[in-house]
């Protein structure tokens, strides 16, 4: 189980990837195919990684049922909790 680098942040990076590619050519060239497929690619891959969390949930276990609390699954977790107890020890 990886869990540094980007993994250390989100838990599917490369679906992240894809989506950011084709969200970009959507704006550099919106066709109807592109708009329609692009809201079911979302569903698609938002499916796969649910199943491959299941798949790693059987694997890992309780490791990465941690991992998973503390990563986000496309997206970084922004901590408010951490980021206000940071700026209490600068003053």
């Amino acid at each position: 189980m990886v869990t540094t680098g980007i993994y250390g942040h989100i838990r599917h990076p490369q679906y992240t990837g894809f989506l950011l590619i084709t969200l970009g050519m959507i704006f550099e060239w919106a066709t109807i195919p592109l708009l329609i497929m692009w809201p079911i690619l979302v569903v698609v891959y938002y499916r796969l990684a649910k199943k491959e969390e299941n798949e790693m949930i059987n694997e890992f276990g309780d490791n990465y049922i941690t991992y998973r609390k503390k990563t986000g699954m496309f997206l970084p977790k922004i901590s408010l909790k951490k980021d206000i107890q940071n700026t209490e020890t600068k003053f």
